[in-house]
């Protein structure tokens, strides 16, 4: 338990918290705000908490969002789209361990109807912030930012960031592989093993294992379903 003197010592600092702000400004206005956060049960299946900036940029009631109005205010034509992310998002966290869980940001875009019928763009940003012992997701973080409204949606738009190595991970040769590295992974891929691999580039099977050895470890990846899971993270 923390002593006297550390107590005043918290004390001090929360007396001395402050903000700069400008009386002339409500901070309640719409304006003034782009994003909400809410928090999501993976294992009751329901929203845990949202906070009270949903209100401000939506207009809907805070006590009114869950899982079912959060489907309906999607726009009917970015529903299919919504699905399809979530679905990806599931197959790729439920081939990670304890602590790669905490390791990704998962993102991607669509429109959302708001109480007034305002049609805004947010970009959806999750994260896991609680695992079970079993290393199964258990509670996650999804932020909503409005963006700027596009006509079409960038290709790259879902992907998941690698935050322990500060990379977003797609189908490119994000993870610098040298060029002889990404054409034997490109045979891995096609089901090719080592012997295959060294009679088709007529090179040892030694070196074939060699490579193999750096390209997970260059990858941070564990073994190639979890690597291929990873390079395949954006295709539909």
């Amino acid at each position: 338990m923390p002593n006297s003197t550390e107590n005043e010592k918290w004390n001090e600092l929360f007396q001395n918290q402050s903000s700069k702000v400008n009386e002339q400004v409500d901070p309640h206005q719409p304006e003034l705000i782009d994003s909400y956060f809410f928090i999501y049960d993976c294992i009751q299946n329901e929203i845990a908490f949202v906070n009270n900036a949903f209100k401000t940029l939506t207009g809907y009631d805070v006590k009114t969002f869950n899982l079912d109005k959060l489907i309906q205010i999607i726009h009917p034509d970015d529903l299919d789209y919504f699905f399809k992310c979530e679905e990806r998002d599931l197959e790729f966290t439920n081939n990670l361990s304890f602590n790669q869980h905490f390791q990704y940001l998962f993102s991607y875009t669509y429109r959302i109807i708001a109480a007034n019928g305002t049609v805004m763009t947010i970009q959806q940003h999750c994260q896991a912030i609680e695992v079970t012992n079993q290393g199964h997701l258990s509670k996650t973080l999804v932020t909503h930012k409005r963006i700027e409204d596009y006509t079409e949606r960038p290709a790259n738009d879902h992907k998941a960031f690698d935050k322990a190595r500060g990379i977003y991970i797609d189908s490119e040769n994000c993870y610098g592989l040298s060029k002889r590295e990404v054409e034997i992974l490109t045979l891995i891929k096609e089901g090719l093993n080592s012997q295959e691999i060294s009679s088709q580039l007529n090179i040892s099977k030694y070196t074939i294992d060699t490579h193999r050895k750096n390209i997970l470890n260059k990858t941070n990846s564990t073994n190639f379903i979890e690597l291929i899971h990873k390079l395949s993270f954006t295709k539909f």
